[in-house]
């Protein structure tokens, strides 16, 4: 088969080769060892079932022998770095002397097959790829897979497959492949407590990842769709933006999300901005234990993955709660060779350049340093010495490392042997006030003294005035921002402790137990996890919801009594954060979070086919009988 570099793409493989090997001088890494390689565009490579997949093939040149492969699945387009977020990545694996391969997945750009659920193929069609690759001539039968979000999701279900050519995995951000494990109930990040993450995932299935799309005629020559791929673009257009700064994108117009999804009913956002059938069209009418769950090829509690892994997430990502309880679920199981490694950022945070990640700001909030291991191509490097070891069978010491580290922010690196770390003093603090907490100018107390009155927190939650999202979500930098706007609302409750007359440091889950009660049949509590500055900037560090009706389990739908007080718990909040003396804790207590949550209409309907609504008086109530309270995870200082 032909192979096909062009001029200006060989000008900046070298441009990144010299980049790269600067840095290598600046932090340890090896030396280039290639700095040409041929790329063979448009391969189409079987899968059991006849279906064809679209891959491309690097090769270093001059290597002699066989090569370990570097692996990449991705629904993106293949040339588009943001968006497939390997960006450099290829350059410093193939410097290395690794074949890199990149294709597109089932149903995906020029990759045949119909594109019906997310991680369509993924189990059955990694394994065919690691196949296909370890019985080509090139191949020394060892495959690593890599990627980000998307790409390092769709690596659970391959490696539960264990095929024996699969000898190493880094699947980043992955948490949204992670599916009905032992303490998860969000469906891949679909939920959180029941209520379908509207603002997320509208936008990335119309913008990202569409069931319709441009079929290429039959009988194409890959010299055809090299020349098509060349050609014409099968990303669909955007019509959803991201948040930026909550409201406002960058062309200065109300952002389209918060156009498009405040419109009823909920199930037809998509269509209202013209966009193509999608996997969530069907996605937003499930409930959360519905059985057609079980066709998503997420990872799950029947699965038994033996592949070295390195679990790799940022405290702000939308899934590093679902991909933490993967790591621990596999911990329980004895699985070997499993490491934790959550940093900071936003996502995917860990292919970001060094020199961001160095004095990290994302939103508003100022990390400062955020490398790993507080150095310079920290993560190139152990990224390569993972695959060094487990591809090449480099004996450099990489699966003595400490099972778990932690970034924490405002104080640096941790580590432990296990998750919750041993050493974590699980704290419960109490919600009280003497009945106004709304606002953060309120009375709301957030304290390890229990409640010894009679109390409750009242607002009025109208569908139609949510309380719009500030920060969370995904997938932009903006993901930590102030609330101090939103806090002043008064649909908004809020509890915080006294000025910390010492710093207080968290690491772990973090439990959320409420007693509440509604003049509605069915409603929304949500908890937003806070760290006010001395200043009264209040940043969110982590939030979760959950709706009520599904207070006694996911698999029943049980609607409240206006005389009644309710328990409900949550429990998807996970994060590591140092408190300086002179900070507060707060916790933010709501009933809407839009667009990131859908809004509830109060009806006890089914939501996401309804048009009209009913405003509701929510309460949370925090006595001796019904204490409310919050369990953080606190680390000896």
């Amino acid at each position: 088969m032909p192979k096909y570099r062009t001029c200006l793409g060989r000008a900046l493989l070298l441009v990144a080769a010299l980049g790269l090997s600067a840095a290598a001088q600046a932090s340890d890494l090896p030396e280039p060892r290639y700095t040409e390689w041929s790329w063979e565009k448009e391969i189409f490579v079987p899968m059991r079932d006849g279906i064809r997949l679209s891959t491309d093939v690097l090769l270093p040149e001059g290597a002699e022998g066989k090569l370990p492969t570097v692996l990449v699945r991705t629904p993106y387009h293949k040339e588009n770095t943001h968006w497939a977020l390997f960006g450099p990545w290829d350059t410093l694996f193939l410097q290395q002397g690794y074949a890199v391969v990149i294709m597109n997945e089932r149903g995906r750009h020029f990759s045949e097959g119909y594109y019906e659920n997310y991680l369509e193929g993924a189990r059955h069609d990694g394994y065919d790829s690691v196949e296909w690759i370890v019985n080509q001539p090139w191949s020394n039968g060892k495959v690593g897979t890599f990627g980000c979000s998307s790409s390092g999701e769709h690596q659970w279900a391959m490696a539960s497959t264990n095929h024996p050519g699969h000898a190493a995995m880094l699947p980043l951000a992955s948490g949204t492949a992670v599916g009905d494990i032992p303490g998860n109930d969000t469906r891949g990040a679909i939920y959180r407590g029941g209520i379908p993450m509207v603002g997320l995932w509208a936008w990335w299935y119309r913008d990202m990842s569409p069931s319709e799309r441009l079929l290429l005629p039959p009988g194409t020559t890959q010299e055809q769709r090299i020349r098509l791929r060349d050609t014409f673009s099968l990303q669909p257009q955007t019509h959803f933006y991201p948040l930026e700064n909550g409201t406002i994108n960058s062309s200065g117009h109300k952002n389209a999300i918060e156009e498009t999804l405040d419109m009823l009913p909920s199930k037809d956002v998509i269509r209202a901005v013209g966009g193509a059938l999608t996997p969530f069209d069907k996605y937003v009418t499930w409930g959360p234990a519905d059985e057609r769950w079980d066709a998503v090829e997420q990872i799950g509690a029947g699965d038994q993955p033996r592949v070295p892994a390195l679990h790799h997430n940022t405290w702000h990502d939308v899934g590093v709660g679902e991909m933490i309880r993967l790591f621990e679920y596999l911990q329980s199981m004895d699985t070997p060779n499993q490491h934790l490694i959550i940093g900071s950022g936003p996502h995917c945070a860990a292919l970001q350049e060094e020199a961001i990640m160095a004095d990290l700001r994302f939103g508003d909030l100022h990390v400062g340093d955020a490398r790993y291991g507080g150095s310079d191509r920290g993560y190139a490097k152990l990224f390569l010495d993972w695959y060094g070891h487990w591809l090449k069978g480099e004996d450099n010491g990489i699966t003595d490392m400490p099972k778990v580290q932690l970034h924490v922010k405002g104080k640096g690196w941790i580590t432990g042997d296990v998750w919750p770390l041993k050493e974590t003093q699980f704290t419960t603090y109490y919600l009280d006030s003497d009945g106004r907490a709304e606002s953060r100018l309120a009375s709301g107390v957030l304290s390890t003294d229990e409640p010894d009155g009679a109390a409750m927190d009242t607002w009025v939650y109208d569908p139609s005035l949510p309380v719009p999202s500030r920060g969370g979500g995904c997938c932009g930098d903006a993901m930590a921002l102030d609330q101090s706007d939103i806090e002043i609302r008064s649909d908004v409750l809020t509890y915080t402790t006294p000025v910390l007359e010492e710093g207080l440091t968290i690491a772990g889950p973090i439990d959320v137990v409420l007693y509440v009660s509604s003049s509605a049949k069915d409603t929304d509590f949500m908890v937003k996890l806070v760290d006010v500055y001395p200043d009264g900037t209040a940043i969110n560090l982590m939030d979760d919801a959950i709706r009520a009706r599904y207070r006694e389990g996911f698999d029943k739908q049980v609607f409240m009594e206006p005389s009644g007080i309710y328990k409900v718990r949550l429990t998807n909040l996970v994060t590591a954060n140092h408190f300086p003396a002179g900070h507060r804790i707060r916790i933010e207590v709501a009933s809407s979070n839009f667009p990131v949550l859908e809004r509830n209409l109060n009806t006890g309907g089914n939501n996401y086919d309804e048009t009209e609504w009913v405003v509701a008086e929510n309460s949370v109530h925090h006595t001796p009988e019904h204490p409310s309270h919050i369990v953080l995870p606190v680390l000896p200082e």
